[in-house]
Parts: C-alpha cells; sequence; structure tokens
C-alpha cells in the first residue's frame, strides 16, 4: 500500500494537504512534521502521482507537496494534468535539486512554491502556509538567481522573435512540434525544400542549430504561448 489516508474528527478548518514522494522515510517525515502543526492535515501520503491523481479526483485537497523525481509520472507531468482539472489547486514542489529547464517549465505551469529538502523544515511550513493564502515562495538564493537568468533568457528570445516572419513562426511550431521537413510542408502547402530554408533562417536569427535546441525553446513557453502568436 503506497497510501497513508488519515482524516481527523472535528477539524474542518485544517488545511488539508497530499504529500507525494517516491520514498516511504520521506512521507512518513514530512506527515509527522506538517501534522504538529494544528492547522495543517495530511490527509493522504502517495508513493507516486498516479495514485495522487486518484486520492485529488475523490477528496476534498486544499494543497499538495510534491518531489519531482518520481517513476511513471513525474512531478512536472503531475502538475501539467492536474492543471487541467484543478487550475487554482496550490502546489508545493519540494525536491533535493531543480534545473534551470525544469524551473522554468515549473514556472510555467504556475508551480505555487518550490523548497529545497536541504531548508530547515520551518521554510516548508512557511511555503504551505504563504501558498495556501494565494501567495508564492521562492527563497532560495540559487532558485531566485536562476529564475532571474531565465527571464532574461526570455526576455532575449521574445526580442529575437520580432524578427521572425509569420511563416517562420508556423514553420518553427510545426518543427518544433516534431513534424519532418516533408510533412511541415505538406500541412503548409510549400515545398520541403523551402521549409529547410525556412529552419536554416529561424536558426540563425535565434542563435541556434538544430530542431532539439528549437524543442527546448518550445517547452520555454514562447513557441506554446498562443496569446503570442
Amino acid at each position: 500500500m503506497d497510501t497513508h489516508i488519515d482524516q481527523i474528527a472535528g477539524a474542518p478548518m485544517s488545511l488539508r494537504i497530499v504529500i507525494v514522494d517516491d520514498h516511504l522515510i520521506v512521507l512518513d517525515g514530512l506527515r509527522r512534521m506538517i501534522e504538529t502543526e494544528d492547522d495543517l492535515l495530511v490527509i493522504a501520503t502517495c508513493q507516486s502521482a498516479l495514485h495522487a491523481i486518484e486520492v485529488i479526483d475523490g477528496e476534498k485537497v486544499d494543497l499538495v507537496v510534491l518531489d519531482l523525481r518520481m517513476p511513471a509520472m513525474s512531478g512536472l507531468e503531475f502538475i501539467h494534468y492536474i492543471r487541467a482539472s484543478r487550475p487554482d489547486l496550490p502546489i508545493v514542489v519540494l525536491t533535493a535539486d531543480i534545473s534551470d529547464e525544469n524551473l522554468a517549465i515549473a514556472m510555467q505551469y504556475r508551480v505555487n512554491g518550490i523548497v529545497l529538502k536541504e531548508q530547515a523544515p520551518t521554510v516548508l511550513l512557511n511555503c504551505i502556509r504563504t501558498v495556501a493564502t494565494g501567495g508564492t515562495y521562492l527563497t532560495d538564493k540559487n532558485l531566485v538567481c536562476a529564475l532571474d537568468r531565465l527571464r532574461e533568457s526570455d526576455f532575449q528570445y521574445t526580442s529575437l522573435l520580432q524578427a521572425l516572419t509569420p511563416r517562420e513562426v508556423e514553420v518553427s511550431r510545426l518543427a518544433a512540434d516534431g513534424l519532418r521537413s516533408r510533412e511541415i510542408g505538406d500541412e503548409l502547402g510549400i515545398s520541403h525544400g523551402t521549409v529547410k530554408l525556412h529552419l536554416h533562417s529561424i536558426y540563425g536569427k535565434l542563435g541556434i542549430s538544430s530542431r532539439v535546441e528549437l524543442a527546448n525553446l518550445a517547452k520555454r513557453q514562447w513557441l506554446t504561448n498562443e496569446s503570442r502568436f
């Protein structure tokens, strides 16, 4: 059994929390720590994101605390999935480390708080209370610096995108989706040779050299943000 569910009668005002981590010892430690607080109640501890989805679908949940590295479905995949059905559910990422790329994706998915496991327990408790009331929480200096780098990079890419023609934007989006040149040409009604010319121009303007880099940029919101184009 990878889930602990515990409900306490007479505590209707407690914040109802689900914890998701694939390590039992971490789950138990977090549950014990959180439940030392009178206003916090852990209703479920789950070893997988898939099981957490089942709990969220069947229980009243006010907040989720989860790790990013989990089997079957990662923390980021879980967040993306949950946002479709519970767009306003507060989510706190508790992780040992996070790359700049994953940080960018987490922010794109509107994670409410990020806490590193090396930080003091009081940091997680403060984060939980902050995001539960509609705030955001990101205090680790390294994470803040990484976020600043991402914002600067996104600003630079946004500026570069202004140089793309509407056709190049269409080609970029389809290429980032994994379509080959011939498939892009069929989709847009142009030859695959013309597609290659467009890609050459796009790579030059964005300072990249491959479809892999283009797909990575798409993850960074600028190509997948429909409001931009």
